[in-house]
């Protein structure tokens, strides 16, 4: 039953969590800022890598709701095919 997620009283908040890590894989910033988290990933160390996943929180407990995904590729590809409007 590890895959079923309670849902109590309507009070639970969905946050999408951000989390940059060095080349050593080492949590160098985690929130739920996107824009931060991009702010992080473009000035950390080249081997970087940046993940996203899915909470479920009320006001005593979160429980993650999706495994956290790297999305380096995803975020390298919106940079490259934007610096066009950054220059």
């Amino acid at each position: 039953m590890s895959n079923v997620t309670e849902i109590r009283n309507g009070s639970v908040k969905r946050i999408i969590f951000y989390e940059v890590a060095d080349p050593q894989n080492i949590a160098i910033w985690g929130g739920e800022s996107a824009l931060e988290a991009l702010k992080w990933y473009r000035n950390s160390p080249n081997g970087s890598r940046i993940y996203v996943q899915e909470w479920l929180t009320d006001e005593e407990d979160a429980k993650q709701v999706s495994p956290q995904i790297a999305i380096p590729p995803i975020v390298l590809s919106t940079i490259a095919n934007c610096m066009d409007r950054w220059v």
